[in-house]
């Protein structure tokens, strides 16, 4: 769900701004929350809500559990990608690197930003920063904006608007980051009876 022309000065000033967004998501190694998702469409009208539990370790672990209204689960284990749907008693698994390069989940997990995503700082005040983060190569990418809202150096929230100019705005409770989380956190572990589709 995720462009620039300034002058000379300005091109200068934007360049320091994205070192200092590339230096935060670098020291950012590890994130525990809870979040609530809200989705609005392109007339600002809600389409859907919803709540649960995040956590990421880099490079390339996470873990996105959707609790209410409906159980859903997205796990990556390093190597693979786990789209996991209880009521349907479904699972569908693709290789992390053929659906990371171009998603905002990349941002939070990857060190190599500069290479997919321009960016640039916002808005600035005493506590408050708002970083913009748009992919450089925008045919693959779904999206065409991501927004980060830091509050004392925690990540508060984070804006998704895709192609289609819907807007998903996750807000971040209960933060804990840079604390150590095994590994064994990211496996997924096969309920029984459940569909496996390899992508």
């Amino acid at each position: 769900m995720i462009k620039f022309i300034i002058l000379f000065f300005l091109s200068l000033s934007a360049c320091a701004e994205n070192n200092k967004l590339e230096r935060i998501l670098v020291k950012l190694n590890s994130f525990n929350a809870d979040f609530v998702q809200i989705v609005k469409d392109s007339t600002n009208q809600i389409i859907d809500e919803s709540s649960g539990r995040v956590m990421f370790k880099k490079p390339n672990y996470f873990r996105w559990e959707y609790e209410a209204p409906s159980k859903n689960e997205i796990i990556s284990d390093g190597a693979f990608l786990y789209l996991y749907d209880p009521d349907l008693k479904q699972v569908i698994v693709s290789k992390l690197n053929k659906q990371l390069d171009m998603s905002p989940a990349m941002l939070l997990v990857s060190d190599n930003v500069h290479e997919f995503f321009n960016t640039k700082l916002i808005s600035n005040s005493s506590n408050i920063k708002k970083y913009e983060a748009t992919p450089k190569d925008l045919e693959r990418a779904f999206f065409k904006q991501v927004i980060f809202n830091f509050n004392l150096g925690q990540l508060k929230e984070m804006k998704v608007i895709d192609n289609f100019d819907n807007e998903t705005t996750i807000q971040f409770f209960k933060v804990i980051q840079n604390q150590d989380i095994n590994e064994g956190k990211f496996l997924f572990n096969y309920p029984d009876d459940i569909d496996v589709i390899k992508n």
